[in-house]
C-alpha cells in the first residue's frame, strides 16, 4: 500500500530558501487586468511610470501581453510584430524623442519595485533585455537602469530627459536589432537606499547617439524599444534549487523545485538533460527518481545546485526502518548509541533549532581509531549499524537528534536528554 504524500513532503533532510532575483514581477507576467490600450503599464503588478500624475497624457510605457486587446495585442501590434522574450508579457516604451523636430517631449521611464532595500557595500548584477520596434524613426544607445529610493518619482516633468540622474548601468553601442533580444548588463556597489529600478534613457539629444532608422515606410521622430526579463542579483549569489531531497508517491504528486518568483537567468537540467531555462523554479512530478540541477549565471559568475526527488513506490519500507532506529541511553551523560542507522546522516539541534557541535561517530569507543574524535557541526554519516556519538562537550538539556536516510530523503527525529 502506498504511503500518503503529506508524510514525505514534510520530511526533507535539508531545505534552504533564498531570494535570488530581487525584482518583483521581473518578466511582467502577473497583472491586474489584461491591457486594452496604450499607457497601461500599471496593469503589470509592481510596475509603473516615474510619475503617476501623467503630464499631458505622455510618460507612461505600454504594457503588452498575449491576453491584450486593442493596440497592445501580441504578437501582432501596430508598432511591431514580436513575442515576449519569455512568458506572455513585456513592456514597450519611448527611449528617445527628437523634440527639435516635433516640438513636443514624449519620453517614457519604466519603474519597478524590488523585494527589499539593497545592502550597502554589496555588489549587484543588473540585467534586462531590449529589442528595437520595427516602427521607429531612430536606433539609439545609452539605454540604462537607475536604482534609487524612489526620489525620481517626485518629477513633475516625467516626459523630459532625466539628465540629473546618473544610471548605474548604461548601454554603450547603438542597438539596431529588431529581431533578437539584446542583453544590457552591468554591476555596481549599492549604497543601501536602493529599492526601485528605473529603465530608460537618461541622456538628452546631444548625449544620445541616434541613428535614423526607417522601416516599413515610417519616419517617426522617436526610438521605440521593447523591454523584458529584468533582474537585480547580488554578484556573490549562488544557485539555489530549493529542497535538497524530497519524496513523492507517484507521478501525480508534485514538489516545488527552486522558488516561485518568476524570471531568473538560469538553466535547469533533469538527469543531465536540459528541460527549462529563465525561471526561478517549477513544480516537478517525475515518474522515476530524478536529479535536478540549476545552473545560475550572475554576470559571468556561474554556480550550480542540485535537488533530488525520489519516487515512492509500493514495497518500499524505508520509513519503517527509520522508525525502528534506537538511541540509548536516554537520558545520556557523555555519549549515546545509535542502532539501525547505517548509511544515514545524523544532526543534533538544541531546543531553539541551532545545529550544535558534536564529535564524529565511532564504532566501539568514543574515539576514532584510537585517536580523539574531532568536533564538527556538520552532519555525521553512520558507517555501521551501531555507532557512538560523543556529547560530553554539550551543556545539560534537551536536544533533537535528526536521522536522515540519504537515499530517499526521509527523516525521523528523536528527543534526547543530556544529563
Amino acid at each position: 500500500m502506498k504511503k500518503t504524500i503529506f508524510i514525505f513532503l514534510l520530511f526533507f533532510c535539508n531545505y534552504s530558501y533564498a531570494q535570488i532575483n530581487l525584482v518583483r514581477n521581473p518578466s511582467f507576467e502577473t497583472h491586474d487586468s489584461c491591457p486594452n490600450t496604450i499607457n497601461q503599464v500599471a496593469y503589470a503588478n509592481y510596475w509603473n511610470g516615474i510619475d503617476t500624475a501623467v503630464y499631458n497624457g505622455y510618460c507612461l510605457p505600454e504594457y503588452d501581453n498575449i491576453c491584450g486587446t486593442g493596440g497592445v495585442t501580441l504578437p501582432l501590434n501596430p508598432d511591431f510584430y514580436h513575442y515576449p522574450r519569455t512568458g506572455s508579457g513585456m513592456i514597450s516604451q519611448m527611449m528617445y524623442y527628437d523634440y527639435v523636430i516635433s516640438g513636443i517631449h514624449s519620453l517614457d521611464h519604466l519603474q519597478g519595485h524590488l523585494f527589499s532595500h539593497l545592502l550597502a557595500g554589496q555588489s549587484y548584477c543588473v540585467t534586462f533585455y531590449v529589442v528595437l520596434s520595427r516602427c521607429t524613426g531612430y536606433a539609439i544607445n545609452h539605454i540604462g537602469a537607475y536604482l534609487d529610493n524612489g526620489t525620481i518619482d517626485t518629477t513633475t516633468r516625467c516626459n523630459y530627459y532625466q539628465t540629473e540622474y546618473s544610471p548605474q548601468i548604461v548601454d554603450t553601442p547603438v542597438i539596431y536589432d529588431t529581431t533578437n533580444w539584446t542583453k544590457i548588463q552591468g554591476s555596481f556597489v549599492a549604497n543601501g537606499t536602493e529599492r526601485f529600478i528605473t529603465i530608460g534613457n537618461f541622456f538628452d539629444i546631444g548625449g544620445t547617439t541616434h541613428v535614423p532608422y526607417i522601416h516599413l515606410g515610417t519616419g517617426y521622430n522617436f526610438a521605440y524599444y521593447l523591454v523584458d526579463d529584468v533582474s537585480v542579483i547580488a554578484t556573490d549569489a549562488t544557485a539555489n534549487a530549493g529542497v535538497d531531497r524530497a519524496t513523492t508517491t507517484d507521478a501525480t504528486d508534485s514538489v516545488q523545485i527552486g522558488d516561485t518568483t518568476g524570471y531568473l537567468p538560469c538553466y535547469w537540467y533533469a538527469n543531465g538533460v536540459l528541460i527549462d531555462s529563465n525561471t526561478a523554479g517549477f513544480k516537478a512530478h517525475p515518474s522515476v527518481t530524478t536529479h535536478y540541477v540549476m545552473e545560475l549565471d550572475v554576470c559571468g559568475h556561474i554556480t550550480y545546485d542540485t535537488a533530488t526527488v525520489y519516487v515512492w513506490t509500493t514495497g518500499m519500507n524505508n520509513y519503517g526502518i527509520l522508525a525502528a532506529i534506537n538511541i540509548y541511553p536516554n537520558p545520556a551523560k557523555d555519549n549515546f548509541t545509535i542502532e539501525g542507522a547505517m548509511g544515514c546522516e545524523v544532526q543534533i539541534y538544541n531546543v531553539v533549532g541551532q545545529l550544535v557541535t558534536v564529535s564524529p561517530t565511532c564504532h566501539s569507543e568514543p574515539t576514532c581509531h584510537g585517536e580523539p574524535c574531532r568536533t564538527t557541526t556538520s552532519g555525521l554519516t553512520m558507517t555501521s549499524n551501531k555507532e557512538f556519538v560523543d556529547i560530553s562537550g554539550l551543556s545539560k538539556g534537551v536536544y533533537i537528534v535528526e536521522v536522515c536516510e540519504l537515499e530517499t530523503g526521509m527523516k525521523v527525529s528523536r528527543r534526547v536528554v543530556k544529563e
